[in-house]
This record gives C-alpha cells, structure tokens and sequence, in this order.
C-alpha cells in the first residue's frame, strides 16, 4: 500500500438514516456503511455523535495507519446552511476528531452535487421535508421552501399526508364530497371511524404521519378526485419554487434539475407530472433523477476543495 495516500469520506447525515462513504482523492469508492440518524434536531446531541463516532470508526478500518491523518471530511446535514447548527455539529466534530480538512454543508447541496454529478445546477427534494436548492456556475446560491412543517415544506410527504387526512375530516363533516382516501386511510391505520383520527394523529410523529403520503398516491391511482387536487397542489408548490430559484440564479448554461427525495423517486405520478410541468416552463433545464447518491455528492465537493 503507498503511504500518504489522500482518502476522503463523506457522510450523509439524516433524519432516518445516516450513510458514510470512504473513498480515494479521485473518487474512487473503497467502502460504505450506514447506521441510525444524526439529525441532532430529531434525535439529540448525544445520539448525533454516536452515530457519527460510529460511521467514521468503520470506515477509518479501512485506511491503513499511515494515512489517518490525511482523511477530508465532508458531511451533509439538515440545517447546516445556518451557523447556529453549524456550531454545534463543528463542536461535535473537534470532539470526536475531525477539527480540520472538514467541509460542513447542509444536506440539499450534497443531495444536488451528488444528484447532478457538477457543482452547479438545482434539486428538488420531496421526503419528510421539502426543498427547492440550487447553485449557478458562479457559486450563486438560491433556495426556496423547507421552511420546516409548520410555515412551509409544501409538497413534502407530510404536507400531502396532512391534506388527505383534512379531506378525510372534511368529507366526514359533508363539508366535501366523499373521497376513497377515507377508506384507504381508516384500512391502514386499523381505524374504525374517522373520529379515531383525532387521537391516532395527536399520537403520531411527524414521520409516522408523512408516511400516509403513499395512501394519497393510491387513491390517485383509483381516479379519486381529492388525491388527484392534492398531488395537482403539490406539483404546482414545485413548479413554483422551481421557478423562483431559477430566476434568482440566471444561468448562463444549460443545467440540470434533479429530483430527489423518496416521494420523487418512489412515486412516479409526482416525478413525471413535475418533470413536464418544469419542461414546459424552463428552457435550459434539463429534468433527471440523481446520478449519485448524496454521501458520494459529499465526496465530490470533497474532491473539488482537494
């Protein structure tokens, strides 16, 4: 083995999972491994260093003892766009090893470079949580949306979730016309009456609420005009924010517009809808699904700084 090799590993740090890749400076994979969340907003401070402790301890196996100490980090998480977070993640990275060769991000611009595979371009996320994120060819940045579940994060799994339970409510009241979702939704959650979902909702996290998103995919499939409004919503909240963004950045180029985030992936009625509605709109853009995964966009803005 040469010695001095430089190595670089990039993390993804989630709300649900977090993934780590170790990787040579020209990016070359060597290994991955993934553990438990380290949004530390989700799971706290202590739960985030572990499972940080955790992903890096694997992958350092893997670099021979020589080398330890020219390994580049790049990490990506939720909030780290503002310093207050930046803060407290950079205090748990001095205190679990890696003060230096450190880039902190947050987790939209590692989900876009990875996703386009280039430093510039736009992502659209629609998880949990919801964002639009884009950067030009000048390292102009531009967001709009994720403003978190109360004031934004339009089109996210748990806004679409939240409006088939409303429709739910509603109908129930006669204030709307019945809707399949009533059925669809009482089934999975082993409800009898839409009165049961007043307690089920003020007992469930958010997560377990954005999960009935999948439902309001269902129902879409059966022709029920409600879903149907509520994905409409959705893809109209993007094309908005899609739009928004590319008007702030002007680029020059022709770019890319990924879409990510597992209700963009999994569910392609939202994917194919928004992907023509941005075609009609942007002329430059090009519509595709992520190249790489957002741990190994963290290696390649790794790679960049090297």
């Amino acid at each position: 083995m040469l010695h001095n090799m430089d190595y670089i590993i990039g993390i993804d740090g989630g709300g649900t999972k977090t993934v780590g890749i170790l990787a040579t400076k020209d990016g070359k994979t060597i290994a991955k491994t993934e553990t438990g969340p380290s949004n530390y907003h989700v799971v706290g401070i202590e739960q985030t260093k572990n499972a940080l402790t955790e992903i890096i301890t694997q992958l350092k196996l893997k670099v021979p003892n020589s080398d330890l100490d020219s390994i580049h980090f790049c990490m990506g998480m939720a909030g780290l766009g503002r310093d207050e977070d930046r803060e407290v993640i950079g205090k748990i990275c001095d205190e679990i090893g890696i003060s230096e060769n450190r880039i902190l991000t947050h987790d939209a611009h590692i989900g876009l470079v990875g996703g386009t595979g280039k430093q510039s371009g736009v992502i659209v996320i629609s998880g949990t949580g919801s964002i639009v994120y884009g950067i030009n060819e000048h390292g102009k940045e531009a967001r709009a949306g994720g403003w978190g579940y109360i004031l934004g994060d339009e089109g996210s799994g748990y806004d679409i979730a939240v409006k088939g339970l409303q429709a739910v409510a509603r109908a129930a009241d006669k204030r709307e016309p019945s809707t399949e979702l009533t059925n669809l939704i009482l089934n999975r959650l082993d409800l009898s009456a839409p009165k049961d979902l007043i307690r089920w909702t003020h007992a469930a996290s958010r997560d377990e609420i954005a999960k009935l998103a999948s439902v309001v995919f269902n129902a879409v499939e059966m022709k029920d005009t409600k879903a149907e409004e509520i994905i409409d919503s959705a893809v109209s909240e993007f094309a908005c924010a899609v739009e928004t963004v590319i008007m702030q950045l002007e680029f020059t180029n022709p770019f890319d517009i990924v879409l990510s985030g597992g209700n963009l992936l999994n569910q392609s009625i939202l994917a194919n809808n928004l992907g023509r509605w941005i075609e009609k709109i942007i002329i430059d853009g090009t519509v595709i699904l992520p190249k790489h995964e957002p741990a190994y966009g963290a290696v390649l803005l790794a790679m960049e700084q090297l």
